[in-house]
């Protein structure tokens, strides 16, 4: 077990039972983004929500659509730099910001669709990509649905366990 992800055990936790009617809400207009998305690889939907209003929404989706999917063959969250697509936490931050609201303080909400059903995503982040931008936005949360419940990540933790998730490799 790396560094990182003995710090995060501290601070990752599910949610209480009086939190999961507002997750539960939010997660759904996730899914709801998800289907939009044309990825191959997987398909994500994202809520920014600050103040209990929905201030961004985003699915991922290709920049330069016949160029998708580059990555066929990679299997892991590596070599990001070959997608054209924008991921849906990117697409969501880019929409919150339109608004000219501050992200400082917001909750980000995330849901994988696999086959029109949503799936869990696996027990640690893996993109060091969307984890940075959350981090450096003013994010403050990020809520991911796992097997065992729905997992509230602090923004810092989020961008650390990404990173431990390459680093344990």
């Amino acid at each position: 077990m790396g560094f990182y992800s003995f710090v995060s055990i501290l601070f990752m936790r599910y949610a209480r039972q009086d939190e999961i009617p507002e997750i539960e809400f939010y997660m759904k207009l996730c899914a709801e983004e998800a289907i939009n998305s044309k990825c191959k690889k997987s398909q994500r939907g994202v809520m920014i929500v600050k103040d209990d209003e929905a201030i961004g929404k985003g699915y991922n989706e290709p920049t330069i659509p016949e160029l998708c999917c580059l990555r066929d063959n990679i299997k892991d969250n590596s070599r990001v730099e070959l997608c054209t697509g924008l991921h849906a936490e990117e697409n969501a931050i880019l929409n919150a910001l339109k608004t000219g609201i501050s992200l400082a303080g917001a909750r980000m909400y995330h849901e994988r669709v696999k086959d029109g059903k949503v799936t869990t995503v696996g027990d640690i982040p893996s993109c060091t990509v969307c984890s940075r931008l959350v981090l450096k936005s003013g994010i403050s949360e990020f809520v991911l649905r796992h097997k065992r419940g729905y997992a509230i990540f602090g923004a810092e933790e989020f961008n650390r366990m990404s990173f431990d998730y390459f680093l344990k490799k």
